[in-house]
């Protein structure tokens, strides 16, 4: 009898545990706004395809999300203009996000993310050297989504075969110039390169030159505009312009018009990240001109220093710091960075049905999204931080396979022959926080200039210096450095 009451006890306390339970799960979903580029959600640009990722994302954090998702050209244009009229979006990504974040932190606009990532158990998958790298003053305010990232070269090997264009991975900037001229007035652009200014440090790094504020080998904060190496860098910018070598159109080039130019053989060569090596290979032999491409991962200078383009953990999530429900957001970005279905939809495939149907184990687009300039892409399984996606019902075929195998490699040698990145912090210098944003927008207005020879390197850095001195730059200096 009292084995029979305490059976009857037992099952009572049950149900009410799962019926608690089940409340919680069926609580009202929290609202959330979320903020990120069209070359997300799915990467389609059609409002259906793209409403049906924010679906999956809502079902599985159980949240309703109102998402705003600004073309990638204008992206931070627009997010700017939302942080500066205080309409933070309660979740949102940032590009660029070592030079970005400071001034954010600096506005009090990101919230402190280190104790809400120190007490997820799912974001434990993520090396902690990953958060360090966007750490300000010991706290984390963005959560990175994917390993640190490097831009080489990427040089069509059938164009380079036919115009007997030989380079090595680490050829000289001579050489760069000299092999790709042998395509002036073929029709083929040599050097495909997209508007973001920020790319020529590539090239930059040839010469020891540095764009920006950095600390230097001896420790010391100064102004790389102004130092000497970084005459000689612009001028080689400017004779990749003027030999022919560069776009010439480049200023307009956004970085998708740049890719399809190699997929489709109009241009030899672009910079782009290691880790979309594969994307050649697929989108090449999808535009009817299929090749293989090879990687140059630096040009070696007067002095043979060099690297490929360390962007680092360049793209971040931030929560907004006037966010009234963090933990709800938390789930958001949780999601995002360690649900393989969740990430590989979000990020690449998009959602089964509607973006893609499985054919004999292989995703295949539907024609709505193929017609919506959608084509499927597995970058993910090279640069996620998630290591088992065999759950997902596709996988790459056999040829894409191999090119993912390389890719892995390629990553990891760029890596190793990367250039320099850093990231000033915020609160030291209030000069350096109120300003460095436009200290950013001047050196690049100052190098496109330069590079389309609206003026000349001296008459530039000239006009650069006048800003300098206009913000108080050396005191600036100054407070960075502690004096």
């Amino acid at each position: 009898m009292k084995l029979a009451k305490f059976a009857y006890l037992l099952l009572a306390a049950l149900l009410i545990l799962t019926s608690v339970g089940a409340m919680a799960l069926a609580e009202e979903p929290v609202t959330l706004t979320i903020c990120s580029a069209d070359n997300t959600f799915g990467l389609s640009t059609d409002p259906d395809l793209q409403q049906a990722v924010i679906k999956l994302l809502e079902e599985k954090c159980n949240v309703k999300l109102e998402a705003v998702i600004p073309p990638i050209g204008s992206y931070n244009d627009k997010l700017e203009t939302m942080m500066a009229g205080g309409d933070v979006p309660d979740v949102f990504s940032i590009s660029q996000a070592m030079t970005r974040l400071p001034n954010y932190v600096a506005r009090e606009q990101v919230m402190d993310l280190t104790d809400l990532i120190a007490g997820s158990e799912t974001l434990k998958i993520v090396d902690p050297s990953y958060y360090q790298a966007l750490e300000i003053g010991g706290m984390v305010y963005a959560m990175p989504y994917y390993y640190p990232r490097v831009k080489v070269l990427f040089l069509r090997k059938d164009i380079a075969e036919q115009y007997g264009i030989t380079l090595s991975e680490t050829p000289t900037t001579e050489e760069f110039i000299a092999e790709m001229s042998k395509l002036n007035g073929t029709g083929i652009i040599p050097f495909s390169f997209p508007k973001w200014i920020d790319n020529f440090q590539f090239f930059l790094n040839s010469f020891g030159a540095y764009a920006g504020i950095y600390k230097n080998a001896d420790g010391v904060f100064v102004d790389g505009m102004q130092e000497p190496q970084m005459i000689d860098g612009l001028n080689y910018l400017r004779e990749l312009y003027t030999s022919g070598v560069m776009d010439q159109e480049f200023i307009t080039t956004e970085n998708n018009t740049m890719r399809e130019y190699v997929y489709t053989g109009k241009a030899a060569s672009d910079i782009d990240y290691v880790a979309n090596y594969s994307n050649y290979i697929s989108q090449s032999a999808a535009a009817g001109v299929p090749t293989d491409v090879q990687p140059i991962y630096m040009l070696a200078g007067p002095d043979g220093v060099g690297g490929g383009l360390n962007e680092s953990i360049q793209t971040a999530w931030c929560i907004s710091e006037d966010c009234k429900n963090p933990e709800a957001a938390l789930r958001v970005i949780e999601a995002l960075v360690t649900d393989p279905e969740l990430h590989a939809a979000f990020y690449n495939t998009g959602v089964e049905g509607q973006h893609y149907t499985i054919e004999n184990g292989i995703a295949v687009p539907t024609e709505k999204a193929a017609n919506s300039g959608y084509a499927i892409k597995y970058n993910y399984l090279t640069d996620a931080f998630i290591s088992d996606f065999s759950m997902l019902p596709y996988q790459p075929d056999d040829e894409m396979r191999s090119a993912l195998e390389l890719q892995r490699q390629l990553i990891d040698k760029a890596m190793e022959l990367r250039g320099p990145k850093q990231m000033i912090p915020s609160g030291v210098s209030d000069l350096f926080d109120e300003t460095s944003a436009s200290i950013t927008n001047t050196w690049k207005e100052v190098i496109s200039q330069i590079v389309l020879g609206s003026v000349t390197v001296e008459e530039g850095l000239n006009a650069y210096k006048n800003f300098w001195d206009s913000v108080d730059g050396d005191t600036m200096l100054k407070e960075l450095n502690g004096k």
